[in-house]
């Protein structure tokens, strides 16, 4: 299973931001339910006993504060890498062209509209 960019997740995020909370809920389910029932979807490789237990995970990492979870890192790059991409003087010019970058909007689109998303997810 694709996690990072999953095509529910983004359009369960879509469906939120657009004030279709019920429908998002929904889809938010079905992406749970869908890594629930792909097994192991921790990328840590270490033997931990919070593997897999995400709640737990986060809480004691944010609460010591050392270093964030694996699963988080890609996420936190992605953001430095926009901004250390930034040169003094460019940065107005660069919102314009990517609001996103303003507003929290996500940069990936899950391509997916209700109707789509009936058709390829709901069991029937």
């Amino acid at each position: 299973m694709q996690y990072d960019n999953n095509e529910l997740a983004l359009f369960q995020d879509e469906l939120m931001r657009e004030g279709k909370t019920a429908e998002g809920i929904e889809v938010r389910q079905e992406f749970i339910e869908a890594v629930r029932e792909s097994g192991d979807f921790c990328p840590c490789k270490e033997a931990c006993m919070l593997h897999g237990d995400c709640f737990a995970c986060v809480q004691v990492h944010r609460a010591h504060r050392g270093h964030l979870p694996l699963c988080m890192w890609d996420l936190v790059n992605e953001r430095i890498a926009d901004i250390a991409s930034l040169t003094e003087g460019s940065f107005l010019e660069y919102a314009g062209k990517h609001p996103a970058c303003m507003n929290g909007e996500p940069r990936q689109k899950s391509g997916l509209t209700l109707e789509t998303y009936e058709e390829k997810y709901k069991k029937a």
